[in-house]
C-alpha cells in the first residue's frame, strides 16, 4: 500500500516550483544563447565584405598594371621634361580626364535590411525594399575598369576612391564596405583596404582597416 502512494504522487508530475525553476533555468539560458546566436550570424555576414574588397583590389592592381592609351592622347613638353597628359598607369576613373574617383554603390539610403532575405538585390530597374538598379554596376566604367559587380543579393555597400598623379601614373586608393549589420540605420560596420601604386608597384597595407564590426 505505502509503494503504491509513493507511485501515485509520482505520477502527478512536476511540482508548480518545480515547473516555475525550470522556466526560470530555460530564461537563463535563452539570454545567453540569443545574443550569443545573433552576434555569430552578424559575424558570418562580414565574410562578404572580406571575400569582395580582395576581388576589388585584385581588379584594381590588374587594370593599373595594364598600359592604357587614350585615342588623341599624346605627351606633352612642360617645364622642361616630358610629362604624360594622360599617365599609360592609373586607377580608373569615370572620365580619362579625372585625377580622382570616389564611388559606392548602392548609396546608403538602400536599405540592405529590407530587401530579400536581409539583403541588398539588384535587379532591372530596381524599386521596392532593398533593391536598386543593377545598372549602377553594369553601366559604370570604373566598376567595369574592375571588373567588379554585385550580380546577387548581398549585406554591404561597396565604395573605391582613388587619385591619380604623376607622369607614370601615381596612385593611391582604397576598396571600401559598408554594412548596417544590426539594421539601426545610423550607424554602419566599415572594412577598408587602402594601396598607393607607383612604377616601383604597388604597396598594400598589412590587412583590412575595421571599424565597428558588427554594427
Amino acid at each position: 500500500m505505502h509503494l503504491s502512494l509513493q507511485r501515485m504522487k509520482k505520477a502527478k508530475g512536476f511540482t508548480l516550483i518545480e515547473l516555475m525553476i525550470v522556466v526560470a533555468i530555460l530564461g537563463i539560458l535563452a539570454a545567453i544563447a540569443i545574443p550569443a546566436l545573433t552576434k555569430y550570424m552578424r559575424r558570418s555576414k562580414t565574410s562578404e565584405a572580406r571575400t569582395n574588397i580582395a576581388k576589388m583590389f585584385d581588379g584594381v592592381s590588374s587594370y593599373y598594371n595594364a598600359e592604357h592609351v587614350e585615342r588623341g592622347k599624346v605627351n606633352l613638353l612642360k617645364n622642361g621634361g616630358a610629362q604624360s597628359q594622360l599617365a599609360p598607369h592609373r586607377c580608373p576613373v569615370a572620365n580619362p580626364n579625372d585625377t580622382t574617383t570616389n564611388k559606392l554603390t548602392p548609396p546608403l539610403n538602400v536599405d540592405c535590411n529590407a530587401g530579400p532575405g536581409g539583403r541588398c538585390q539588384p535587379s532591372v530597374g530596381g524599386g521596392g525594399g532593398g533593391k536598386y538598379d543593377i545598372g549602377l554596376w553594369t553601366g559604370d566604367p570604373v566598376w567595369d575598369a574592375i571588373n567588379f559587380v554585385m550580380e546577387q543579393g548581398h549585406y554591404f555597400h561597396y565604395g573605391f576612391k582613388a587619385k591619380n598623379s604623376g607622369t607614370y601614373g601615381n596612385c593611391q586608393f582604397t576598396a571600401q564596405a559598408f554594412g548596417d549589420l544590426n539594421g539601426d540605420g545610423t550607424v554602419f560596420s566599415t572594412f577598408e583596404r587602402a594601396a598607393a601604386a607607383s612604377q616601383d608597384g604597388i604597396t598594400a597595407a598589412a590587412g583590412l582597416y575595421i571599424d565597428r564590426e558588427l554594427e
